[in-house]
C-alpha cells in the first residue's frame, strides 16, 4: 500500500502543481502542441510521399520491351526463358500486339487517334517486373542488345526519372531525421523550463521535505510526473487537431492536383495516434528528467 500512496500524492501533486502555474503550463502545453503538430504534419507528409514513391516505383519497376514485328515467336519465348534465369528478375509477361492494341484504344485520351489507325501499328510488348529500381538500368542494357527488340524504341527506360527519385526519397529521409531532431531538443527544453518554474514555486515545500527526511524520488517524482502530463495533453491535443485536417486535406489536394496518386490511409491514423502520444509522453519525461536532476537538490 505504501507505494501506491506515494503514487497517489505524486499525481496529486503533479495535478496540483500544472494548475497552480496555469499559465506557464499553458503556455508549455500550446508551444509543445504546435511542435507535436509540426511533427505529426512531418510524419503525415512523410508517408503521403511514400505512398506516392511507391506507386511510382511500382509503375517504373516494370520495364517495357518493344517487339519486332519481325522477331519469330520462338526468338521472343527463348528471351523470356533467359530474362526469368536472372536474379535481378521477378516476372516476365508477352503483351500480344492485338492485346496492346486494346489497352491503348482503351484510354480515352486515345480515341482520335485510334480512329485514324490503318491496321495495328502498335508492337508486341515484353512486360519485366524487377527486384530493385536499380536493377531497371541492368534488364534495359539487356533489352537493347536483344536482336528482336524493335530498333525504333526498344524500350520505355526512364533513367532521368528513376534516378531523380531515389534522390528525393533519400534527400526526404535526411530532412525528416533533421527536422525530427529540432523538434525534441525544443520540446525538452520548454518541458525542462517549465519543470524549473513549478521548482521555484515549490521551493518552500521541498524544503520542509528535506527536513522531514524524505526520499530523492519522493521529492522529484511529482515534476516527473508534471513532465509526462504536459506531453501526452499536447500531444493529444495535436493528435485531435491533425486527424480532423487530415482527411479534408487530402479530400482538396486530390480535387487540386487529381494527377498526383494521394489517398487517405485511415490505418496510418492509428499508428500516428500511438508515436505521438508515446513521443509525448517521452519527451515530457526526458525534459522533466533532466530538469529535476538540473534544479531539485536533494
Amino acid at each position: 500500500m505504501r507505494p501506491f500512496r506515494h503514487l497517489q500524492f505524486a499525481l496529486d501533486s503533479a495535478w496540483q502543481s500544472f494548475w497552480r502555474n496555469a499559465a506557464v503550463s499553458t503556455a508549455a502545453v500550446m508551444s509543445i502542441t504546435l511542435i507535436m503538430m509540426l511533427g505529426g504534419t512531418s510524419l503525415l507528409l512523410g508517408h503521403a510521399l511514400s505512398q506516392m514513391l511507391d506507386t511510382y516505383k511500382q509503375r517504373v519497376s516494370v520495364l517495357s520491351i518493344s517487339v519486332a514485328d519481325s522477331t519469330p515467336l520462338t526468338t521472343v519465348y527463348d528471351f523470356e526463358d533467359h530474362l526469368r534465369a536472372r536474379p535481378e528478375v521477378v516476372s516476365v509477361r508477352f503483351v500480344s500486339k492485338e492485346e496492346e492494341l486494346r489497352r491503348f484504344s482503351s484510354d480515352p485520351r486515345n480515341l482520335q487517334l485510334v480512329e485514324q489507325l490503318d491496321g495495328n501499328p502498335v508492337p508486341a510488348k515484353i512486360e519485366v517486373t524487377v527486384r530493385h529500381l536499380a536493377d531497371v538500368q541492368t534488364i534495359d542494357t539487356i533489352a537493347r542488345g536483344w536482336r528482336g527488340a524493335d530498333r525504333t524504341d526498344p524500350t520505355d527506360y526512364q533513367g532521368d526519372f528513376i534516378a531523380n527519385m531515389v534522390r528525393l526519397s533519400n534527400w526526404l529521409t535526411v530532412a525528416g531525421i533533421g527536422m525530427l531532431a529540432i523538434l525534441v531538443v525544443a520540446a525538452i527544453v520548454i518541458v525542462m523550463n517549465t519543470i524549473r518554474t513549478s521548482v521555484y514555486h515549490r521551493r518552500q515545500e521541498i524544503e520542509v521535505m528535506k527536513l522531514v527526511g524524505a526520499t530523492e524520488w519522493f521529492v522529484r517524482g511529482p515534476f516527473l510526473l508534471e513532465g509526462v502530463m504536459t506531453g501526452m495533453i499536447a500531444a493529444s491535443l495535436a493528435l485531435g487537431l491533425l486527424t480532423l485536417a487530415y482527411h479534408p486535406f487530402v479530400d482538396r489536394f486530390q480535387n487540386e492536383l487529381f494527377f498526383i496518386p494521394l489517398s487517405y490511409d485511415p490505418r496510418f491514423v492509428n499508428t500516428l495516434g500511438v508515436y505521438l502520444l508515446l513521443a509525448g509522453g517521452l519527451l515530457g519525461a526526458m525534459g522533466s528528467y533532466i530538469g529535476v536532476r538540473r534544479f531539485v537538490r536533494v
